[in-house]
């Protein structure tokens, strides 16, 4: 039963490391197109939004009205009393309008588009929600647990600190190394037997989970920069002839679509069945083969492909 525990934790362990990597470079793969769009707004939508204004402006800047509406347009909706404090903080200037190449400098994300303030108050508060956040809390819950382990050895059975602090940590790694005695007929009490059940039934998927959690924040750092290698390292002869000719375009040459293939097959997040299955779907749904998919075509079902 304990090595079961132990296959178990050690699965979720791997598990989790995996998802949390994934999800770091989810929240980067989020943040890249927030300033993509953001980007966009910037030098584009200027164009459209100014058409019967007379004035003149750099190209790259958005009026006060003009900034808000685009963050509006992206789901981030402040008061008038928050919006006039990130105009200060974008405009410092106080122009009349902002500068893309001064907001990209600051610019952290839409959920923070106001960057935090550098007190030592709100440091001390930033570094405690960090703490007690939901990631972090699952920390604070294990050692809650393993404390109760030790108040239950030092009060109920009498133990010095170390000997509690040893049972409460070795029963939720399915050890047991230390228990509670049992009587003359070689059975644990019921008090202690009701208490030792309990305390593992939660405390191993708990121990578990916390293993999880503390790995991921060990490595997960270390494999998002593996990826960010991978994607910076120049492409072999062998991968320009395979992305030119076998990926997405087929004219000796590595377009944007061929790079973004390549780099995820780089990294094993797709496999060349994956490719020639999206490519199919793709093929079913051009259902006049002019090699681009229309509004209705892109929303039209279309049969499954095996």
């Amino acid at each position: 039963l304990g090595a079961s525990f132990i296959g178990g934790a050690l699965a979720y362990t791997v598990q989790h490391i995996i998802e949390g990597a994934v999800s770091r470079s989810s929240a980067l793969y989020r943040h890249i197109l927030e300033e993509d769009a953001l980007k966009k707004r910037f030098f584009e939508g200027r164009k459209i939004m100014r058409s019967g204004n007379g004035g003149m402006m750099e190209e790259g800047t958005l009026s006060h009205e003009e900034f808000r509406l685009v963050l509006e347009e992206i789901g981030c909706e402040l008061s008038d009393e928050a919006f006039s404090a990130v105009c200060e903080i974008y405009d410092p200037d106080r122009r009349g309008y902002v500068d893309y190449e001064h907001f990209s400098k600051i610019y952290q994300g839409i959920d923070r588009i106001l960057p935090r303030k550098t007190g030592l108050a709100r440091r001390l508060w930033d570094g405690l929600r960090t703490v007690f956040n939901e990631e972090n809390r699952i920390f604070l819950w294990f050692v809650s647990w393993v404390g109760l382990g030790v108040m239950y050895g030092m009060k109920s059975q009498k133990w010095d600190f170390i000997t509690a602090t040893h049972f409460a940590v070795s029963a939720l790694a399915t050890g047991g190394l230390t228990a509670p005695p049992v009587d003359e007929n070689g059975i644990l009490p019921t008090e202690p037997a009701i208490f030792c059940g309990l305390y593992c039934i939660f405390g191993v998927p708990l121990f578990a989970m916390t293993l999880g959690q503390f790995a991921s924040v060990l490595i997960e750092g270390y494999l998002v920069e593996e990826e960010h290698a991978a994607i910076i390292r120049p492409l072999s002869e062998s991968e320009y002839e395979f992305a030119s000719k076998s990926l997405c375009t087929k004219d000796d040459a590595v377009h944007l679509s061929d790079f973004i293939v390549l780099q995820l097959m780089r990294q094993g997040k797709m496999s060349v069945e994956s490719l020639q299955f999206m490519k199919r779907q793709f093929e079913l749904c051009d259902k006049d083969k002019s090699g681009k998919l229309s509004w209705r075509e892109a929303t039209q079902l279309t049969e499954n492909i095996r």
